[in-house]
């Protein structure tokens, strides 16, 4: 049974305040005012006027007419009288004035008894014209033509064309060989195509695809398709393997990276080419930038990204794997001096939006999403924002915020920590069960946290909380003392269990904490050198996560470890440079 759309007096006002908008118009009547400058007050309804109005709502994303509304002012127009026949007439011509077919939904509503007709355009998965052929979107509070190059955006937002599995008629002349001898089609780049080949082949190096022929091997990737007896690459084709003469084909396929500074300056990159390129080129840029800044918890120390690698990895692939390839318009993403943001273009696929982006996936460009994964730069869907989500909230930061606007979605990370105590329980919970947290059990410890005190329905109302999961989850953090709770069984409240809010100064003293320090360190070691044969200073370094000036803490752990018998040194070098080893027994 389909779905009917509810209407109420507030429901009216509510779309009334917003006045005639890209979802929204008025009529006073269901007839024409004015014939040569007159007032005829019967004259025949414009339903050529109407089908207009009514295709540019099914060519957006349907809408409503209210009709015995003055336009202008927006007041109810009091000599409107609703006729049954009029409104029968006037559906039965907007659908003999619109192709393919409309039928337009009636709904009354009275209003200061006064019954207003209200005209509901459903959304359509077609793309309609009028009857003299016109091709109309809404437009704010009017009706415009649609540019021969957005039809195809339309089609794809309405889901009649996967879009990177679109086919291009390219005539390109060959310009080189393959290595039998066999022509490459004008369009391809073979230098990539063996690029493309060489890391399926690294990654999977069992992959079906690698047993095919060069043309089953394009084909059954979704690089080209037979159509009409031809085979023609596909826009994913070219977007990975095609020539720079066919990328121009795609002028927007780019990336424009803007790093603003502190002073007000800034510096600006460019990245072009195949899919792959940009990835690369643009992934080492930002992960050049990354800083680091050490955090203090209790027997903890942590050095912590501004913006985690994985984070802005897995952000520029679905940037470059999501967006909407048929907008003339590139991706964007700005770096501003506590927070970046990635901007891509198109909405968010059907069934998906700012409350659920997180748990449902739905994506744009299959064919694109697929090699993505062949070459490890994606895994299964919907694990890309798990991994963003897990590695900010472990480290204390924001939750992604996506914006949707007209044209596209942003994505805005901060870069500073704003929970270090969230930090602080991660680390906690690994040393406890030797393994990282998980993200439903981050997502319910922050909602606790920044809530300090919450029922469990609140909890369940949380954005992204797995309200299937969450008595098990609260259960779990409980016995291991993570959170407690207070109140009686009707009014109970949950919060971040008061042992762990102590601080570490108030349990132990500083000294006893650096014993304790140590004492991890130098486990640690030995812990390393049970399953690799040597260490060296610098190597201890890492494995601590101790900076370059902390070599003379190594070098102290080192002679601690020897004096106690543990240890070895394995050689020397003539720069007095050392690496250890475990002492025989």
């Amino acid at each position: 049974m389909k779905k009917e759309t509810r209407l109420s007096i507030q429901w009216f006002y509510d779309l009334l305040e917003r006045g005639e908008c890209d979802i929204l118009d008025f009529k006073e009547q269901l007839n024409d005012k004015l014939s040569f400058g007159k007032s005829i007050r019967n004259f025949a309804s414009n339903y050529e006027e109407m089908a207009r109005d009514v295709v540019a709502f099914a060519n957006l994303k349907g809408g409503f007419i209210f009709v015995g509304i003055v336009d202008n002012t927006k007041e109810i127009n009091t000599e409107f009288e609703l006729q049954d026949k009029k409104t029968f007439d006037l559906i039965k011509q907007v659908q003999d004035r619109t192709e393919p077919s409309i039928t337009l939904k009636t709904h009354k509503i009275t209003i200061d008894n006064t019954v207003i007709l209200v005209l509901e355009i459903p959304f359509s998965n077609q793309l309609h014209r009028t009857s003299k052929g016109e091709y109309l979107i809404r437009n704010n509070d009017g009706n415009r033509a649609i540019e021969p190059h957005e039809i195809s955006t339309i089609q794809a937002e309405k889901g009649l064309i996967v879009y990177d599995a679109k086919t291009w008629p390219f005539d390109f002349a060959s310009t080189s060989k393959d290595a039998r001898g066999n022509p490459v089609p004008g369009w391809q780049n073979l230098d990539r195509v063996r690029d493309l080949y060489n890391r399926i082949k690294q990654h999977k190096p069992n992959s079906a695809y690698l047993k095919n022929s060069s043309l089953e091997f394009a084909e059954t990737l979704g690089l080209i398709k037979e159509e009409n007896q031809q085979l023609k690459p596909t826009t994913t084709g070219v977007l990975f393997i095609g020539s720079d003469k066919a990328l121009k084909e795609f002028p927007y396929n780019q990336i424009k990276y803007i790093r603003y500074y502190e002073d007000g300056t800034y510096r600006p990159f460019e990245y072009r080419g195949s899919l792959i390129e940009i990835a690369d080129d643009c992934f080492a840029q930002l992960k050049s930038e990354i800083k680091l800044k050490e955090f203090h918890f209790g027997l903890f120390r942590e050095y912590i990204e501004d913006y985690p690698e994985v984070v802005l990895r897995e952000l520029l692939i679905n940037a470059i794997a999501h967006r909407d390839y048929s907008r003339q318009q590139i991706i964007e993403i700005r770096k501003y001096p506590t927070y970046i943001e990635f901007e891509s273009p198109g909405h968010f696929p059907q069934g998906i939006d700012e409350a659920n982006f997180l748990r449902k996936t739905n994506p744009r460009n299959p064919s694109i999403m697929d090699l993505f994964r062949e070459i490890n730069y994606a895994e299964k869907a919907g694990s890309g924002f798990d991994k963003i989500f897990t590695a900010l909230l472990s480290k204390g930061k924001q939750l992604p915020k996506p914006v949707q606007t007209e044209h596209s979605i942003t994505i805005r990370i901060e870069a500073d920590v704003y929970a270090e105590k969230l930090v602080e329980l991660s680390l906690l919970y690994k040393q406890l069960n030797k393994k990282d947290i998980d993200l439903e059990k981050l997502l319910v410890l922050n909602s606790i946290y920044t809530g300090q005190k919450i029922t469990f329905i609140e909890l369940e109302k949380q954005p992204f909380i797995n309200t299937y999961q969450l008595r098990r989850i609260l259960k779990e953090l409980e016995e291991q003392e993570f959170i407690e709770t207070t109140g009686k069984t009707s009014g109970q409240k949950y919060l971040i269990h008061r042992s762990k809010l102590e601080t570490t100064e108030e349990k132990i003293s500083y000294t006893i904490q650096k014993k304790q320090e140590k004492a991890r360190q130098k486990e640690a070691i030995l812990r390393y050198l049970d399953d690799v044969e040597e260490i060296d200073n610098e190597g201890a370094r890492l494995l601590l996560k101790l900076s370059d000036k902390d070599s003379s803490v190594v070098s102290r752990l080192f002679g601690e470890l020897i004096e106690a018998g543990h240890i070895e040194i394995a050689n020397e070098t003539r720069h007095n440079q050392r690496a250890y080893k475990r002492k025989a027994n």
